[in-house]
């Protein structure tokens, strides 16, 4: 089970990392947390199945590229979370920090990660880049080592308990934005 961060606390430790300049992130994603029955939920995402598409399938979050007419990262992680989920998380809540910017080791991108506090009740419309999406309580996240086509070895993984998900899990790129998420707490 996967440690429960307290929405307060995160909002506390990220305080002050919005301040500044922004990175030159050529990506950004949206962590979007919203308090449910069971503690902290967090909106998760599985991508369509693309041809080309890196990711193809996987586990993430709501982002994308960081597009030319962009503001900055932050305005594309709320553009790219409406157009994939429906919702832009800066108007159904509040975006509380950002986390430590991401170089993947096998992609030539930094992403960007913002952490936004979703209060309202907003329903998912998905678009077609997204298979699925799922607030899931970080108490339902179950901590495993995975077999990925992508990986030679066995990863460290989150497994989902969904339906829909079932031996489906968050590894890579979204596992490492989630454990930096969880050692913001663990600080």
């Amino acid at each position: 089970m996967a440690p429960v961060p307290e929405i307060p606390v995160l909002a506390a430790r990220l305080a002050g990392t919005l301040d500044g300049d922004p990175p030159s992130a050529t990506a950004s994603v949206m962590l979007c947390l919203r308090d449910g029955d069971r503690g902290t939920e967090i909106l998760l995402c599985r991508r369509a199945t693309r041809a080309g598409d890196p990711w193809s399938g996987h586990v993430g979050l709501p982002g994308g590229r960081v597009e030319l007419d962009d503001p900055g990262p932050l305005a594309a992680a709320a553009r790219e979370t409406l157009e994939e989920v429906g919702f832009d998380p800066r108007a159904a809540g509040t975006v509380i920090g950002m986390l430590e910017p991401l170089q993947p080791r096998a992609f030539p991108i930094l992403i960007a990660a913002y952490v936004a506090h979703v209060t309202a009740l907003t329903p998912l419309v998905l678009s077609d880049e997204l298979a699925a999406a799922w607030w899931t309580p970080f108490a339902d996240l179950e901590h495993v080592s995975a077999e990925v086509s992508e990986a030679p070895t066995r990863v460290s993984a989150w497994r989902l308990p969904h339906a829909d998900a079932r031996d489906v899990v968050l590894w890579g790129i979204t596992y490492r934005l989630l454990d930096r998420l969880l050692a913001v707490v663990a600080a």
